[in-house]
């Protein structure tokens, strides 16, 4: 198995966590700091956290996962690491700088900068891409969702979501419906969720469960990729 592919699927997993809070469009968005003890294909991994600031931009943000796998885990898979640099402007997330980090393995981290006015990203490399004007890296996505979910939770009959998000090759294409609502059991507690579930792909599987007691941040995720192990993230704090 190659050494990237277990945290690859945490990281895609909280790539498509939604913190959310129903505000004002651009209005500024609160800090956030959420830990998930992370289960990959039934096994305790670790810890993944992720974290929400301003940056010194005002309407921009640094967004942050931080894995902490067991022993074990690390040994065999590394430990990666991600941030988005993004920005917020009538309502709309705009990616400015995206960082893919695996501790010890240059060859496998890599980063994207966003040029929305030439409608390109480019890699640590140089190499410059097309992207559609609506891309966003795969962890500004979830503000991207989180603005969508402002919008339309309380909605009788809410529209599909619909997202682009371009990583290091490729550019996927999202689509989410809210689904219903469960009370589920956690670490942190027992929360009433709303469920978000993506349609797009009968091949990929993405559920997420929003608890509004907690400002509709996931306390659930499971994430499952074709035959790939299911990854699955309960809040713990």
């Amino acid at each position: 198995m190659n050494r990237r592919l277990m945290w690859k699927s945490v990281l895609a997993t909280s790539a498509l966590s939604v913190g959310l809070l129903v505000q004002a469009a651009d209005a500024p968005l609160p800090p956030i700091h959420l830990v998930y003890s992370v289960n990959y294909a039934g096994i305790g991994a670790g810890d993944a956290t992720i974290s929400l600031k301003p940056d010194a931009v005002a309407g921009c943000y640094r967004y942050e996962t931080v894995t902490r796998p067991n022993a074990f885990v690390r040994a065999l898979y590394g430990s990666p690491n991600q941030s988005s640099r993004f920005c917020v402007k009538d309502g709309v997330v705009r990616s400015q700088r995206y960082e893919s980090v695996l501790e010890n393995d240059d060859k496998q981290s890599y980063v994207l900068d966003f040029d929305y006015a030439k409608k390109t990203v480019t890699d640590e490399n140089g190499l410059v891409r097309e992207i559609p004007g609506d891309a966003v890296d795969s962890f500004a996505l979830q503000q991207a969702v989180r603005l969508w979910v402002a919008k339309h939770a309380s909605d009788a009959e809410p529209p599909l979501a619909e997202f682009t998000m371009v990583d290091r090759k490729n550019l996927t294409h999202y689509q989410l419906k809210l689904a219903g609502r469960e009370t589920i059991g956690t670490p942190a507690g027992s929360f009433e969720t709303i469920r978000l579930e993506r349609i797009d792909n009968p091949d990929k599987i993405g559920r997420f469960w929003l608890a509004p007691s907690r400002d509709f941040m996931p306390v659930r995720i499971e994430t499952k990729s074709g035959k790939k192990p299911t990854v699955l993230l309960n809040l713990k704090q």
